[in-house]
């Protein structure tokens, strides 16, 4: 009992260091939200340069996330922490100091590859050190960070939109990556990646020490006996095995960005000023509450991950998500109507709670636990990457879209997607709550079908005699 204790807590510590890098993402992808509002003054922005200026971040963290695989997989997952920190400070910093609106892009552009790397890396790396019972909730905490960050963001903002110094409110971002790079030097390695990596020794070292105890042979071997091949290959991700976890993966990625949370994340301001809420600071303010009820929420996900299933909330999370879309866009259909800005506010936060208990940390946490470890770093890599151009294309199309069919009709679109998510949910995402990653790499040797790969083996030991996934994909061919 107390070895279980001291295991837990050492492994709550670690994960929550490493989760930092999820406040920097969403400090850094929340914040541009009430600067957007004093930057397009400063610098004459059309919507179109506004949405270039907001988007730059994502694409370089498609950019980030598309080399994150190979690079992680090679010098490991703490090294890419540290430098996932090190770009966080520089990217930072150019930001905080743009002369002009060109050098502000790059700054954000410098700031998504941190952003890339790192939302490929932390849930990488917080899943493989992670027991199986809490590893949702240890994944999650990534998220958590996140929303974290986003609603230091906000507040961020707040303070400073009296006087509209956005520069204040770019640069107080570089405060959490310095804390983020000197605790990564004291940071252990992922024992798994160890073990890829023909580090025995060292991975049963490093497995006692963060297990808390003398006896790891049996998760030691587990993890063995899941390595058919040292490395895994981009050809890997389409054999026929595979290529419904790649389906399970993007299908997630797609969904969680275009259902409507770039229009809550990055542009609540600007929206709540078209609701009624003119002025700047009152605008950022409601913004604010959107935030709080953001981490709220996840906190709330947190234990329920392990204990109702990730499946469950994400089907209540996207029918919650579908109403209260439908509910925003009543209200914006109507905006003569001064009391239906309420209507708009409340349904803001009805959606992010939603989000935050469904496909906000169950999207980061399924994409990790569901590849097998020989093709995981590069399986991620090409998730996140399609995670982050989704995310590019609703950003750089948003105000264009609302220019285009209204910001009702815009919402009416989202509100149908999350439709689509649910039925693609309920069809294809497997439960995964309380299987090792071993378990699930192995229910995909055997050939269960994407539903069934978080079924528990009826027998305790694995099953090498199943085969490698390699051998298949030699002689594979795209349907």
């Amino acid at each position: 009992m107390v070895a279980r204790i001291r295991s837990h807590y050492l492994v709550y510590f670690v994960s929550t260091f490493a989760a930092i890098t999820g406040l920097l993402f969403g400090y850094d992808t929340g914040v541009i939200s009430g600067a957007l509002l004093f930057i397009r003054k400063d610098f004459h922005l059309t919507s179109m340069m506004a949405g270039v200026t907001v988007s730059a971040v994502l694409f370089g963290a498609f950019l980030g996330s598309a080399v994150s695989g190979k690079m992680t997989d090679e010098i490991g997952r703490r090294k890419a922490l540290i430098i996932v920190s090190f770009i966080f400070i520089i990217g930072t910093l150019m930001t905080a100091i743009a002369p002009n609106n060109l050098f502000l892009i790059v700054g954000r552009a410098v700031l998504g590859m941190a952003i890339g790397i790192g939302s490929f890396t932390a849930p990488l790396y917080l899943a493989e050190i992670a027991p199986p019972k809490i590893r949702g909730f240890l994944v999650s905490l990534n998220q958590l960070a996140i929303t974290i960050g986003i609603i230091l963001a906000y507040l961020i903002d707040y303070l400073f939109a009296v006087h509209g110094d956005w520069r204040w409110m770019l640069g107080f971002g570089v405060v959490p990556a310095v804390i983020l790079y000197v605790g990564t030097f004291f940071l252990p390695e992922s024992p798994r990646w160890m073990v890829l990596k023909g580090m025995l020794s060292a991975a049963e070292e490093n497995l006692k020490s963060i297990r808390a105890t003398e006896d790891v042979t049996r998760e030691l071997t587990e993890i063995k006996q899941s390595i058919q091949e040292k490395r895994g290959t981009w050809r890997m991700l389409f054999s026929k095995r595979l290529r419904p976890i790649m389906y399970i993966s993007l299908g997630l990625a797609f969904f969680q960005q275009v259902t409507g949370i770039n229009t809550i994340i990055y542009y609540a301001p600007t929206i709540l000023q078209q609701a009624g809420f003119s002025e700047a600071a009152t605008a950022i303010l409601a913004t604010l509450a959107i935030g709080i009820f953001n981490v709220v929420f996840t906190v709330i996900a947190l234990p329920l991950i392990d204990r109702w299933g990730r499946r469950p909330l994400l089907l209540m999370g996207l029918i919650g998500m579908f109403i209260s879309l439908a509910a925003q866009s009543t209200g914006f259909y109507f905006p003569e109507l001064v009391y239906l800005r309420w209507l708009t506010v409340g349904s803001m936060i009805f959606y992010i709670a939603c989000f935050a208990m469904s496909l906000g940390p169950i999207m980061w946490l399924v994409i990790s636990e569901i590849f097998p470890l020989q093709i995981r770093g590069v399986g991620i890599s090409v998730a996140v990457s399609c995670c982050w151009a989704f995310n590019m294309l609703v950003a750089m199309t948003l105000l264009t879209l609302i220019d285009a069919v209204g910001i009702s009709g815009t919402f009416w679109i989202y509100a149908a997607l999350c439709v689509l998510g649910a039925l693609f949910v309920y069809f294809l995402v497997p439960e995964t709550k309380g299987c090792s990653l071993e378990q699930i790499e192995n229910n995909l040797r055997a050939g269960r079908a994407p539903r069934e790969l978080g079924i528990g083996l009826r027998k305790k030991k694995l099953l090498p005699e199943l085969g490698a996934l390699e051998p298949e994909v030699e002689v594979a061919t795209v349907d």
